[in-house]
């Protein structure tokens, strides 16, 4: 009888959080990647870049930032739960009995996004994909975000990037922050300096060039072969050894 008690009383607690709404909606995000075959990418000859991603926060910003173009190859282990005292544990890949916070992947899966706006799209245990924008790679657990206060475990996901080779190394330039609003051109780009400020300062005036001119603002106006892209910048600022550039993309 007891048996029978406990049985009824987990079925209803994992039904309820089945039920369980997500924070938002991610209808309106831009689809920002392109899927591609798991075999486009030879990973044999990238290093990784690991970033371990904690079940109970919200997006997590890995620090990379992705260029439009960048193939790049995610591979995820690990273990975590969205309701451990209901012993609901999964890896990366997820558990379709959970609610999710985004729909059309996996409840409790291994999920992200490209920019703070993009559309989320999950990764389980393997996912190979192309950027189609610039932005910085953020990471996530799929369980509603307004419930992840009882979340636990961790999952490491091993980040594999090939990029075009005639821009501006990432060595060269370690940027750790950019927004950008599509709809008003505003845009904001973050990095740490390096010897030169001079030279930091450069590589990212550089940096925002590519982006301007990959806009469609800038390929509408017939302008995606200007020089350094169509822009203004609208003020910079130093603190803490991080130089930030706010800017706006142009006719």
């Amino acid at each position: 009888m007891l048996k029978l008690l406990i049985a009824i009383i987990v079925s209803s607690m994992i039904l309820t959080a089945c039920a369980i709404p997500p924070s938002r909606t991610y209808e309106k995000s831009t689809a920002n990647i392109k899927v591609l075959e798991h075999d486009t990418l030879n990973i044999d000859t990238i290093k990784p870049i690991i970033f371990t991603t904690q079940a109970n926060k919200a997006w997590q910003n890995t620090r990379i930032f992705l260029e439009n173009g960048d193939k790049v190859n995610i591979t995820a282990s690990g273990s975590w739960s969205p309701a451990p005292l209901l012993i609901l544990w999964s890896g990366p890949e997820g558990n379709t009995l959970w609610s999710p916070e985004v729909a059309g992947i996996p409840g409790s899966a291994l999920m992200a996004k490209l920019g703070h706006d993009g559309r989320p799209f999950g990764i389980g245990i393997n996912k190979t994909f192309r950027a189609q924008d610039y932005g910085m790679l953020y990471f996530a657990m799929n369980d509603p975000f307004n419930y992840l206060f009882d979340n636990t475990g961790t999952v490491e996901a091993e980040i594999f990037i090939a990029g075009n080779e005639n821009k501006i190394s990432r060595k060269e330039l370690e940027i750790i922050s950019y927004t950008y609003d599509d709809h008003s051109g505003d845009g904001s780009l973050s990095a740490k300096i390096g010897n030169d400020h001079f030279k930091t300062r450069q590589r990212m005036i550089n940096k925002i060039g590519e982006i301007a001119s990959s806009k469609n603002i800038a390929i509408e106006a017939g302008r995606e072969r200007l020089k350094g892209g169509n822009y203004k910048l609208n003020g910079e600022s130093t603190r803490d050894g991080i130089l930030t550039i706010e800017f706006t993309t142009l006719w």
